[in-house]
C-alpha cells in the first residue's frame, strides 16, 4: 500500500483513539492494509520501470505534504500515529539507500521476510484500489484535521 494511505490510516486512528492505545493500533494497520491487493510490479522490473519509480517518488511528496499539514495544524497525536503506520516501509527505504538506489532491495531479516510475504497482492492493477483508498481516507483525515 502507499505511504499516503499508510499515514492516512494511521492519523485517522490517532483522531480517533487516545494515543496510548493509538500506536500498536496504528501499528498493526500497516501488516492489514499490505495485505489486501495493491499495486507492485515484480522487483527485478522496479529499477527499470519509470512508471513505478514515479507512483513511488509522488506518492512519498503527497505522504511528506500530508505530515507536514499536520505539524503546522499542530495535531500531534495524528502526526505521531501517521509516522507509526508507516514505519515498518522505513527499513526499505534505509536498505533502498544502502543499495545505491537499488528498487530490488533484499530482505535482510526476519521481519523484513515477513513483510514481504505478506504483500503477495501486489498488482499493477492494484493502483486503483490505492487511488480508491485515497479518495476514501483523504477527505475523512481533511475533516479531522481542522477539526
Amino acid at each position: 500500500m502507499t505511504a499516503t494511505n499508510h499515514g492516512l490510516t494511521g492519523a485517522l486512528i490517532g483522531a480517533f483513539l487516545p494515543l496510548p492505545i493509538a500506536i500498536p493500533v496504528a501499528f498493526a494497520s500497516h501488516f492489514v492494509l499490505d495485505s489486501l491487493p495493491h499495486y507492485g510490479i515484480p522487483l527485478k522490473k522496479r529499477n527499470e520501470t519509470l512508471v513505478y519509480r514515479f507512483i513511488v517518488y509522488s506518492d512519498t511528496l503527497v505522504a511528506l505534504f500530508i505530515a507536514a499539514t499536520a505539524v503546522i495544524l499542530h495535531k500531534w497525536n495524528m502526526e505521531i500515529t501517521g509516522w507509526v503506520a508507516y514505519s515498518p516501509d522505513a527499513l526499505w527505504v534505509v536498505h533502498y539507500y544502502k543499495q545505491d538506489k537499488n528498487l530490488h532491495i533484499k530482505t535482510k531479516n526476519k521481519f523484513m521476510e515477513f513483510h514481504r510475504a505478506i504483500q503477495r497482492w501486489e498488482r499493477p492493477w492494484g493502483i486503483l484500489i490505492d487511488l480508491g483508498t485515497t479518495a476514501v481516507l483523504l477527505p475523512l483525515f481533511l475533516v479531522q484535521l481542522l477539526k
